[in-house]
């Protein structure tokens, strides 16, 4: 294989990548097939189509997994390996990067896999007439060619050094291959009947219960999948999901360290595992600095500095939680001498509220759960004691996103998810004009020092300028981090095969019992 290693930056960039996660090794001898598996997620599936669901969560992404493939997928050390694409090229400034495809793949459909297809899934997405909330995650590509059936070339506005361990790795809304013949043929039902290339293909669905995917016979590496059938649950409630893991009507579960008594519970069963994997990223809250008292920096750099993280993380998650003050975390190459964090400092805090000289006053967007009722109680006492008074709105943890790129909130959750670079998810985020851009902030310097940032392919300089955004951000205060991203799931012993949680996904697609 052409290794896109022609030169040692690119070779030092997919080595730091290795923070990020992927497909774990496991002796041949251990891998059984046959059988099911039954998964419980955290929500209900709200669909496929790019154009639709906007950006994949964590439980599309379990699915999509199973359903679709991508060009690339990140092996142990993060380093880019082939899956669609069998090797790859960059061009001397890394503004173009070539892909020769597998040949012989076909979608579920019975369609050929091939340049054309893919292009069409790029266009599909980059056409603004589409008006699609992935096409900010591709704004770093101007296009892609197929000047022949198995040769796909991708040309960038810019330098991307670690290009193939990114987008197109894991079967995000932007990676995930689609079949063009599928959602031309189904139009707004393509939405719930996708098509993929992958080793799973969907047999029915039953909206709120259930989804059964089924294994593809026709796929490419079909000798090593194992399960013959997977079944997705919808189970919301975190207590009913481990009850249904405990009782053995599935056998793994999403869940995370709000659900810190299942953890530490599960952590002592021998007949459960606790998967658990450190990443990059951060669970983080968006301040929309267009709307009082949230237009006035002293308003929100009160709030940050009122913050207590590790009471936070004692009283919601029993101390597993790990503070941030960074949007990189501990499982990032990003590593900041000064990220420029504001101090815990109430005393500051209540001084700031009182040069605002105005009350106040704001709601905050939680998920009507449980988790989300607990969070936003903690919060709310936090800043009580500097005089802020936060009421809590309660909404379906779907009507979240929506609100938040609308623009309709003043403080919001959100959530950025680990990757093998930070460039794309911070270039969305903090970008002047990005439609995922939920502060509402605008800064000349910030814009610069983004841009800067994805187009330099020495390493350390790369660092040193996340590190400048970072303490520019964290001086503004326009977003804030509670928490680095770690990511867990519970399932029963006799699961094995299951990788690393990049991203927070759990792929069950080449998993097995014992």
């Amino acid at each position: 294989m052409k290794a896109a290693i022609r030169s040692s930056a690119l070779a030092r960039i997919f080595l730091v990548a290795g923070f990020c996660v992927a497909l774990s090794a496991m002796p041949a001898s251990a891998q059984k097939a046959g059988g099911s598996i039954a998964v419980g997620l955290e929500i209900d599936i709200p669909g496929f189509d790019p154009l639709k669901v906007g950006v994949y969560d964590a439980a599309v992404l379990t699915a999509s997994s199973a359903i679709f493939d991508t060009l690339t997928t990140l092996d142990a050390n993060g380093k880019p390996q082939p899956k669609l694409a069998l090797s790859w090229e960059p061009s001397e400034d890394f503004k173009m990067w070539t892909f020769k495809l597998r040949p012989g793949v076909k979608f579920h459909d019975g369609t050929p896999f091939n340049a054309e297809a893919f292009k069409a899934n790029f266009d599909r997405q980059k056409d603004p007439a589409n008006k699609c909330r992935c096409a900010f995650y591709i704004s770093n590509v101007n296009n892609v060619q197929a000047p022949d059936e198995l040769t796909l070339v991708y040309n960038l506005n810019d330098p991307s050094v670690n290009f193939p361990a990114l987008q197109i790795s894991y079967a995000n809304q932007n990676g995930a291959i689609h079949s063009p013949t599928g959602w031309k043929t189904k139009g707004d039902d393509y939405n719930r009947n996708p098509v993929g290339t992958g080793p799973y293909i969907l047999k029915s669905w039953t909206a709120g219960d259930r989804m059964i995917l089924e294994k593809n016979p026709n796929y490419w590496d079909k000798d090593k999948v194992y399960f013959d059938r997977i079944t997705l649950k919808p189970l919301p409630d975190a207590q009913s999901r481990f009850a249904s893991l405990q009782s053995g009507e599935v056998d793994l579960i999403w869940d995370d360290e709000f659900s810190a008594d299942n953890i530490q519970k599960a952590q002592k069963d021998p007949k459960l595992t606790v998967h658990t994997y450190a990443g990059s990223g951060a669970a983080v809250y968006a301040m929309n600095t267009k709307t009082p008292p949230f237009d006035d920096v002293r308003v929100r750099q009160a709030l940050v500095m009122a913050l207590d993280r590790k009471k936070m993380s004692q009283a919601i998650t029993n101390g597993l939680s790990r503070p941030a003050s960074n949007p990189y975390g501990d499982g990032s190459w990003v590593k900041c001498k000064d990220d420029g964090a504001l101090p815990e400092d109430l005393e500051k805090a209540k001084a700031l509220i009182k040069d605002y000289g105005k009350p106040v006053d704001f709601k905050m967007l939680v998920t009507a759960t449980p988790r989300g009722r607990t969070v936003g109680q903690v919060l709310q006492q936090l800043w009580k004691r500097a005089g802020a008074n936060m009421e809590i709105e309660q909404v379906d943890q779907a009507t979240i996103p929506p609100r938040a790129f609308m623009r309709q909130f003043q403080l919001t959750p959100w959530r950025i998810v680990d990757s093998a670079d930070p460039d794309i998810q911070m270039y969305a985020n903090f970008h002047t004009g990005s439609p995922v851009a939920l502060a509402n902030y605008s800064n000349p310097e910030l814009d610069k020092l983004l841009k800067q940032a994805r187009v330099i392919a020495d390493q350390n300089k790369r660092v040193d300028l996340y590190c400048e955004i970072s303490r520019l951000i964290n001086k503004e205060a326009i977003w804030f981090w509670t928490f680095q991203n770690t990511y867990y799931a519970i399932s029963s012993a006799k699961v094995k095969g299951l990788p690393k949680m990049y991203s927070g996904v759990i792929d069950v697609s080449r998993a097995w019992k014992e």
